[in-house]
């Protein structure tokens, strides 16, 4: 599923359709209360009322816990949609519409503190060919370090894409100056994972709460040890690091899959097609090899069998594929058989070679002497 950053900008993507079913969903209205929440006991302000700036505040969601908390607050977004649908709700906070890449447009030492709540992750996108993300997020936190008295301090829930983004997003606040750091809930878990940076604008005399929590470590550098590389980094990772690698290198890298186990076992409930090609008890470790003959039957009768000798398979999950040769008419014909098209009904090893030959000879057969003959002819004379 990809990210909404990464479909459209914000003030688009955010339209009236979108805004109502957001706001309008009580998952998110439960998300949204527990992580404010959650901001505000790292700010650890004092319990006497506070001015606080919602950056992101989008419909209100996140200003009606301020409200119940007791905070006077005003919020900025780049949704009119979003501002629209908080304002048809009522909400207490004065609504400004304002891009938070292009600054925070209050005066110095307006607010006490501030809160982000799934926002901040926007500035690391380049919306247009103009933009630029990392200048956008510097003048974001510069902005937002002037408009916090002295002391004031900002917390700020977001959905980081990568560490890149991290680095970036740090960076940028320690350049404004800045003191703090990372804090992650559930480190552990994929789905419940949260970060917070959680910054401060100079000392204050209740300090930021980290109480029991732990920072974001940086990891050991391991430097070209490819030993301690493996032992840092999950195959994943690793794949998803050398895919980088490679597009900046300008190479040519297949898209990553979207497909899973599932799809697997609905096109291939019984297992036969992906036996044929891998081993498993149920098949002995018998699979097919270049140099096969094999039989391949449709469920239609608009395709006729195709009888064929293999000279390659290419094993890619769901892009798994046989190349079949075979001599029709006197005339070499060869057909790319998708393992997984679903209009396959079976396919049959009808003959395997008294001799396998090397991977390179099997290959490049056609038009000599190795090339395979009408290969339905001799299994005819066979019988």
């Amino acid at each position: 599923m990809s990210r909404p950053e990464q479909l459209a900008p914000p003030e688009i993507f955010y339209n009236d359709t979108e805004a109502v079913k957001y706001t309008s969903s009580t998952r998110v209205q439960h998300i949204q209360a527990k992580m404010t929440f959650r901001a505000l006991e790292l700010l650890n302000l004092e319990p006497s009322s506070q001015m606080l700036l919602d950056i992101g505040c989008g419909s209100g969601l996140s200003g009606e816990i301020l409200t119940e908390e007791g905070y006077i607050w005003c919020g900025m977004d780049i949704s009119p949609s979003m501002l629209a649908t908080g304002l048809d709700r009522e909400v207490d906070g004065d609504l400004f519409l304002a891009d938070m890449g292009n600054g925070i447009p209050f005066r110095p030492g307006s607010f006490d503190a501030a809160i982000s709540i799934s926002a901040i992750q926007w500035l690391c996108n380049a919306d247009t060919t103009n933009s630029d993300p990392q200048r956008r997020t510097l003048r974001f936190f510069n902005t937002l370090f002037a408009s916090l008295k002295k002391g004031g301090k900002f917390v700020a829930q977001f959905y980081p894409m990568n560490d890149n983004q991290i680095d970036q997003i740090l960076s940028c606040a320690k350049v404004a100056g800045f003191q703090g750091g990372l804090v992650i809930d559930d480190p552990d878990s994929k789905k419940n994972k949260k970060y917070y940076l959680v910054l401060s604008a100079g000392q204050s005399e209740r300090q930021l709460n980290l109480q029991g929590l732990n920072m974001d470590a940086p990891m050991n550098k391991v430097g070209n040890n490819k030993k301690l590389k493996k032992k840092v980094e999950s195959t994943k990772n690793y794949i998803n690091r050398k895919k980088e690698l490679m597009k900046k290198r300008g190479k040519v890298v297949a898209k990553d899959s979207k497909f899973t186990e599932k799809q697997l076992e609905k096109l291939d409930p019984t297992f036969w097609r992906r036996d044929l090609i891998k081993p498993s008890e149920r098949n002995g470790g018998s699979i097919l090899r270049p140099g096969d003959i094999v039989r391949v039957m449709y469920n239609t009768r608009n395709i006729p069998t195709f009888t064929g000798q293999i000279i390659k398979i290419s094993k890619k999950n769901l892009d798994s594929n046989l190349l079949l040769r075979n001599l029709i008419n006197k005339v070499g014909v060869e057909l790319n058989v998708k393992l997984f098209n679903p209009l396959i009904s079976r396919i049959d090893l009808v003959r395997k070679p008294n001799k396998y030959k090397l991977r390179n000879r099997q290959y490049y057969i056609r038009g000599n002497r190795l090339d395979v003959g009408d290969l339905d002819a001799s299994l005819r004379k066979k019988k």
